[in-house]
């Protein structure tokens, strides 16, 4: 009967409709904007071309939603790689700064979120991590500008959690007698992966929240990832323009040039930062829930 019901759901996940997909959909202006049209990539003729015959043009759609649906899965992988690992190389993970943002006062907060911020960076070289960090730090140049700006006025609200601390020493007091007895929910420990997976498998009523933030999450990165390679490529198209005098975006709104370029690259880098900060409050969101599952549930019993 179970393998009969499984027959009837849909072969696709929220994630992937609105993660894959709607990434990959996302994608494609841009795509064509700073990549086909500028280098002369020409288009495929079957994206083009309709043709009087309905089993091919079924053929036809089907191949573009798998060509949507692959170039979602490498926005995806590649956001994982430079934005998502380059936000726990630097700062840390959500979990590290929810303990963090716990601390009494907001400059107390501010202080101990930039000594992270500090002290990864400082054991970049300790963890064998040089490489893969300046490829991922590499990356985020075009947003430098709006990272200073974070860094110095202590802009760091997206990561106040909103778990009391009663609450959080209610999670951490089940966490060492139920989840991994005698192991401690503490800063720069890896302890989150196991509550979560505690949770998804004992706590059914939390999973549904808990997946809500994870899509948002998984969209959210794939389009600070779309922003800030736009990004890129406009600083790549303005020094182009300053050695060789194209501008291969052609006319725009904002006419041609270095002058469109700096309010193109601009408005592309704080999109691209939206982004990222709208990443890290529902990757916060995910995680405080299942911390405040594993708190109230009653679904589980106390040691």
């Amino acid at each position: 009967m179970e393998a009969l019901k499984n027959l009837g759901r849909p072969p696709f996940a929220n994630y992937d409709i609105v993660v894959y997909f709607g990434g990959g959909l996302f994608a494609l202006p841009f795509l064509y904007r700073y990549f086909l049209y500028p280098f002369g990539v020409p288009i495929p003729s079957f994206v083009l071309m309709e043709t009087g015959q309905v089993s091919l043009e079924i053929i036809r759609g089907l191949a573009l939603l798998m060509s949507v649906y692959v170039l979602g899965h490498l926005i995806s992988y590649l956001s994982s790689q430079l934005v998502e690992k380059a936000i726990d190389r630097f700062i840390g993970k959500i979990s590290t700064a929810i303990i963090v943002s716990l601390k009494e006062s907001r400059e107390s907060r501010n202080e101990g979120l930039k000594a992270m911020v500090r002290k990864r960076t400082a054991r970049i070289r300790a963890e064998n991590a040089t490489f893969s960090s300046a490829v991922r730090g590499f990356f985020h140049i075009p947003n430098v500008l709006h990272y200073v700006v974070v860094y110095k006025t202590g802009i760091f609200g997206y990561l106040d959690t909103r778990i009391p601390p009663d609450a959080f020493a209610k999670a951490k007091l089940r966490y060492g007698t139920i989840v991994l007895d005698g192991c401690n929910m503490q800063e720069n420990t890896k302890w989150f992966k196991s509550l979560e997976y505690y949770v998804i498998n004992n706590i059914p009523d939390a999973v549904p929240r808990m997946y809500n933030y994870l899509v948002m999450a998984g969209l959210f990165r794939s389009l600070s990832f779309i922003f800030l390679w736009s990004s890129w490529l406009t600083v790549v198209f303005m020094i182009t323009h300053r050695l060789f005098g194209t501008w291969p975006l052609g006319l725009t709104e904002m006419g041609t040039g270095e002058g469109s370029g700096i309010m193109e690259w601009l408005s592309l880098s704080s999109l691209s930062v939206f982004s990222l900060v709208a990443y890290l409050k529902f990757q916060r969101r995910y995680a405080e829930e299942a911390i405040m599952a594993l708190a109230f549930s009653n679904s589980i019993e106390d040691v």
